[in-house]
């Protein structure tokens, strides 16, 4: 019982609940996910430089079903791959769509847009289609071509976890004993705080600036761009590029000729970064400076009348 009470108190058992209640929430979301946009696998990495620079090498993208009478030229859609089906499904720009005498759509031509060439899968069957891209989440995938470099990628993954899971519980074992949220004296302390508070700043706002401005070569392919670094790329490439903002996205559209090149929109990761400074720093002040008011105010004997 004396064991039982050790690891219920043990901060590390909580870290492990902490992960074990992540885990089930990804599962969540993820059938979440398939039920809502209707397709097996709503999420998607891209491994290769074909769709450059709507698309890069690293991002992960959100794909929704779609019936081939829904599709339009200009759309960027995933399909199966024509030649052989069990290899990893193609994302591409439609260019052409043919329709029966009927007005059905029964194949679909395709093209990257790195080299705006028609695709040697083109034009597949519309059967083939799995769904169309409504989001684009950079830096994400990286992490999966990452570990999918070591070959076996799930047993790579299923190391790693277990390792986590291991060390997560020797500590929660072999541990002193310390009641969740306890605090060293050290930690109180202001200065300690207020050093932990600019930390925290500064890593939040260096990633904002690395979110807009950032640029790491990770192969000659890999790229991990910021936002004005990817609109710079497609401004290279196709000479006329316009960035728009929308709530939690932006989209990078390109004026070709007379035609425009629609983007993707694109998740935003300096817009969540600022949302987190934001709720940070706000909890902080109101930790250091509003609660404690609060707290001498509700110690406070009332005066009788």
């Amino acid at each position: 019982m004396e064991t039982l009470r050790r690891v219920w108190r043990n901060r590390y058992f909580w870290a492990v609940m902490d992960v074990a209640l992540a885990l089930i929430l990804s599962l969540a979301i993820l059938f979440s996910l398939r039920l809502i946009l209707g397709v097996e696998h709503p999420l998607l990495v891209v491994s290769s430089g074909s769709m450059i620079p709507t698309l890069n090498i690293g991002d992960m993208i959100v794909v929704q079903t779609a019936d081939p009478s829904q599709v339009n030229i200009g759309d960027v859609v995933v399909f199966r791959n024509p030649i052989n089906p069990n290899e990893p499904p193609i994302v591409h720009r439609v260019i052409s769509i043919d329709r029966n005498e009927n007005g059905r759509v029964t194949r679909i031509s395709t093209a990257g847009d790195r080299t705006r060439i028609v695709d040697r899968f083109s034009p597949w069957n519309a059967s083939l289609l799995i769904g169309r891209v409504i989001l684009r989440v950079p830096y994400f995938g990286n992490l999966y071509l990452f570990l999918h470099q070591w070959g076996d990628f799930n047993g790579g993954l299923i190391i790693i976890i277990i390792a986590a899971i291991v060390i997560l519980i020797a500590l929660t074992l072999f541990t002193d004993n310390k009641d969740r949220g306890e605090k060293s004296e050290g930690e109180r302390k202001v200065g300690v705080r207020l050093a932990y508070i600019a930390a925290v700043n500064m890593l939040i706002i260096s990633f904002m600036v690395f979110s807009l401005w950032g640029f790491v070569i990770i192969s000659r392919e890999t790229i991990i761009l910021g936002m004005y670094r990817d609109l710079q790329l497609n401004k290279e490439k196709f000479g006329n590029a316009n960035l728009s903002w929308g709530f939690m996205t932006y989209r990078i559209d390109c004026r070709i000729g007379d035609s425009v090149l629609m983007g993707v929109p694109t998740f935003s990761w300096f817009q969540l970064s600022l949302l987190i400074l934001i709720t940070f720093n706000g909890r902080e002040v109101f930790d250091l400076l509003i609660r404690p008011q609060l707290k001498r105010s509700s110690l406070r004997p009332k005066e009788s009348i």
